[in-house]
């Protein structure tokens, strides 16, 4: 930047004018640049004094001394009024290199406009003071206008402008995106840990409607997209002369495209750039933003929930008022508790059945068998194959009274038995041995410890031991 001959570049930032040339800067930048900007319209210096008279008079009287201006390069005459004063900054910003002019063959006049450094600094200058203006949507409309007046006037720094945009785009994305992740990382810490939910409905009500809302409208992003779309398609169909007069300007403007593009084809190669940064913006950042603002919601929802059920009163306040009271407790009354519950509750023991076993009949099916009236006739194959199946059934099938009656009788008058005691010499003692801990728990009569550290270990299983023993009245 200072090796372009403007070594005094920020020279008009630092004087004591500084904040209206500021204002000037920065209301140039809106009328080239904003979201209302018209790309046909061509600024001579008749009307970038005008503009710059207006932004003086918009800015009103400051506490700046006419006379330290004065020593820092304006003369008396250049602050007289207005008028002077808009002509001086029109000046210095050419002077230090913000400002350079352009001649329009076609008007017949010469255009003013920003140079590459001056435009990237006033870009910076413009969303300082108004950071919510970097939308996505913005960026999409903006790179979209860019690519029109590219269209109509051939300038390359409009194609270049529209590359940045496209480039904008994404990182806009990939700050909300962390932004989300950030908020469900401190949600913990700042909301349920103080209880304050007002941070959360101030996001909501503000920022998250203000802000992230037109950012979500899918519609839009994708009409822009479009249109996007055909604009490059009325590009690729330039003849081939147009093309390279393109790619002789760029090579010139951006030297760093030419080096990246093969073999010269630098707008197409910045077309195909835009393309895909467009793309990867509606198709993968935007359904990734979606869950990441979907995560921070749900996880506020979560500890919502809970704040309200341990706020709650009437059926739910007991459970609450247990948890509130447990968690006040010095960590060695938290322990002992628990353990006292638990050896309440270590008795307890819950049976579900298979979900794969149970199987609905289908409508279907009853149908089927209600509109049978003739019983078919059973040959002697299906007799056989229908005892067989149910002899293995009752081969392998063992109720629960008869494990109890099997365990009962290994102990042979003793209080206890362990699993490592059982045989397994037969399927029956191994099918008894895999269901002796499930029958023993569901009896009156046994009652189950598990015995850590003792292992088991035979031909069907390797685990934990387990030792059975008899209940008796008065051991709970």
């Amino acid at each position: 930047m200072f090796n372009t001959g403007h070594q005094q570049f920020f020279r008009s930032l630092t004087l004591k004018k500084r904040r209206l040339v500021a204002a000037c800067i920065q209301a140039f930048y809106q009328r080239l640049y904003g979201s209302h900007a018209d790309y046909r319209s061509i600024l001579g210096r008749e009307e970038l004094r005008d503009l710059f008279v207006q932004s003086i008079q918009a800015a009103g009287p400051g506490n700046e001394c006419d006379d330290d201006a004065i020593d820092e390069g304006f003369t008396p005459s250049d602050l007289a009024d207005e008028q002077k004063m808009a002509s001086a900054f029109i000046r210095q910003l050419v002077t230090d290199g913000w400002l350079e002019t352009a001649e329009d063959r076609v008007r017949l006049v010469t255009a003013y406009r920003f140079t590459r450094t001056g435009k990237i600094f006033a870009q910076a200058l413009t969303l300082a003071d108004r950071p919510r203006e970097r939308t996505r949507q913005r960026n999409m409309r903006s790179c979209k206008n860019a690519l029109a007046a590219f269209i109509d006037r051939r300038d390359v720094e409009d194609l270049l402008d529209a590359y940045e945009y496209a480039d904008r785009v994404i990182t806009d994305l990939s700050e909300d995106i962390e932004l989300f992740y950030e908020l469900a990382r401190k949600i913990l810490m700042d909301a349920h840990a103080h209880g304050n939910w007002d941070a959360f409905v101030e996001f909501i009500e503000r920022r998250f409607r203000d802000e992230f809302s037109p950012r979500l409208v899918y519609d839009n992003a994708e009409r822009h997209r479009l249109d996007i779309a055909a604009q490059m398609d009325r590009l690729h169909d330039l003849n081939e002369s147009e093309v390279e007069a393109i790619d002789t300007d760029l090579a010139l403007h951006a030297p760093w495209a030419a080096q990246a593009a093969p073999a010269g084809a630098v707008m197409r190669w910045l077309l195909d750039r835009i393309e895909e940064m467009v793309t990867a913006a509606c198709r993968t950042k935007q359904p990734e933003l979606f869950r990441a603002m979907e995560s921070y919601i749900r996880r506020h929802v979560v500890l919502l929930s809970q704040s309200l059920f341990m706020d709650a009163a009437g059926a739910g306040a007991t459970l609450s008022k247990l948890i509130r009271s447990l968690g006040e407790m010095p960590e060695a009354d938290q322990s002992r508790w628990l353990e006292v519950q638990g050896m309440a509750l270590s008795p307890v023991a819950v049976a579900l059945y298979d979900p794969a076993t149970i199987r609905m009949k289908t409508s279907a099916e009853r149908t089927r068998a209600q509109t049978v009236s003739i019983v078919p006739e059973i040959t002697r194959e299906e007799r056989l194959r229908q005892f067989l199946r149910q002899a293995e059934e009752r081969a392998f099938s063992l109720s629960q009274v008869d494990i109890l009656n099997y365990l009962l009788a290994r102990m042979d008058g003793k209080d206890a038995l362990r699993l490592s005691e059982l045989p397994v010499d037969d399927a029956i003692q191994a099918l008894a041995l895999l269901r002796a801990v499930e029958a023993a728990r569901g009896s009156e009569r046994l009652e189950v410890d598990r015995r850590e550290g003792e292992l088991l270990e035979n031909l069907i299983m390797s685990g934990t031991d387990y030792e059975i023993r008899r209940r008796h009245v008065g051991n709970g």
